[in-house]
């Protein structure tokens, strides 16, 4: 069990790594579809957001959706045995373009198969993200629970640098997370 001052600990490490960066939208707590909705709404008004190129915003607000919902289909559930999944978004906005980044508790017994896709899919390059997209959608039957692995494909699709890092907290859960570059375009 993860007492509440080691989580503490490693949130405020963990955003005052990302605070470097200029926070633009930033959100931590449980999250279900309706806190998705809102989130999107916010982010949509966001001003450091409405005046991106429509391209570069088009791909951050789907690299958001896709993110939140990985965090509500598969994010740990509280230990109190709801089925809110506790995570952490923020948008920052650079000189290059936008950084997405998340956070939430994974279990254990899913963190090196998580590992193992995400360094595939950092290896592929964009025509090969493509084909292997095309290639899931046609031979995939897919449920309410799983796009069959597409969101974290549909991610790297869209975005020009995707980072991940676990962090072990106990004999359960595992922090996971994720730090997604979308580029201006060049001038």
């Amino acid at each position: 069990m993860i007492d509440s001052q080691e989580r503490t600990a490693l949130v405020f490490n963990w955003f005052e790594d990302c605070e470097r960066e200029n926070i633009i939208l930033s959100f931590k707590g449980d999250f279900n579809q309706d806190l998705v909705n809102a989130i999107l709404l916010l982010a949509e008004r966001e001003p450091g957001v409405q005046n991106g190129a429509t391209l570069v915003r088009a791909r951050v607000f789907s690299v958001m959706v896709e993110c939140m919902q990985n965090i509500r289909k598969y994010g740990s559930v509280n230990e109190d045995g709801s089925e809110l999944k506790p995570g952490i978004v923020l948008v920052c906005k650079n000189p290059e373009g936008f950084a997405i980044k998340t956070g939430n508790l994974i279990l254990n017994g899913e963190v090196e198969s998580l590992k193992k896709r995400l360094e595939k899919i950092q290896l592929m390059s964009k025509d090969e993200l493509k084909t292997t997209h095309k290639n899931v959608l046609s031979k995939t039957e897919l449920s309410d629970k799983s796009g069959a692995g597409l969101g974290l494909i549909s991610i790297a699709r869209k975005c020009d640098k995707l980072n991940f890092n676990f962090k072990h907290l106990n004999d359960r859960v595992t922090f996971y997370s994720l730090d997604i570059h979308v580029n201006f375009p060049k001038a």
